[in-house]
């Protein structure tokens, strides 16, 4: 892991900690906050020099800042909005920093990806060309046994619940899904032990 590795800029810790950026500029010059310089003159503050800093402050750590690794998730899905909108979800609030988002709109590109990568989440939805979401969930099991799914799909009829479960899949989200509700499931989903 490099320096930079994990480490926020000056912008990025303004809205992580909710002050303007001039006041993390003036703690880091003043010694109170430890940062690296890049070779460009920017700071860098790394996570645990960050976590340093809130805790002699007496700043009650974020989750997130407690979290060594980043989570992988995988969203499958052939419509490019859906997956515009998941994009959107993971790159507010504490999402960026605690998941590490990868999407495919080509579900064979995603098999091979989800077969050398063993994500610990995979977002799938059902009915897609080449390769549909049962298939699919079928051959992430038999790859990468530990890896969560979570299904989002149109198509959410008992039939497809029923034939869901031999993949032991975590939930099953409707089209259109409440955002909040997936936040909600995929924090469920990722804290819960295998």
């Amino acid at each position: 892991m490099g320096i930079y590795d994990e480490s926020y800029s000056s912008v990025d810790l303004s809205k992580i900690l909710g002050v303007h950026r001039v006041t993390v500029t003036n703690w880091i010059k003043k010694g109170a906050l430890n940062a690296a310089r890049t070779p460009g003159g920017r700071y860098k503050v790394t996570k645990e020099d960050l976590r340093h800093f809130l805790s002699e402050q007496g700043v009650p750590i974020p989750a997130f800042l407690q979290i060594e690794e980043k989570k992988l998730v995988v969203a499958v899905d052939d419509d490019n909005a859906i997956l515009n909108i998941l994009k959107k979800v993971f790159s507010t609030g504490d999402m960026p920093y605690l998941y590490q988002l990868k999407t495919f709109n080509n579900p064979l590109d995603a098999a091979f990806f989800i077969g050398d990568s063993k994500p610990d989440l995979v977002l799938l939805d059902l009915l897609m060309p080449q390769l549909n979401g049962f298939d699919l969930a079928g051959r992430i099991k038999q790859a990468s046994p530990d890896t969560r799914i979570v299904v989002i799909t149109g198509y959410a009829t008992e039939e497809n619940i029923e034939r869901l479960k031999q993949y032991s899949i975590e939930a099953i989200l409707s089209k259109p899904f409440d955002l909040t509700e997936l936040k909600r499931t995929i924090e469920a989903t990722l804290m819960t032990k295998v």
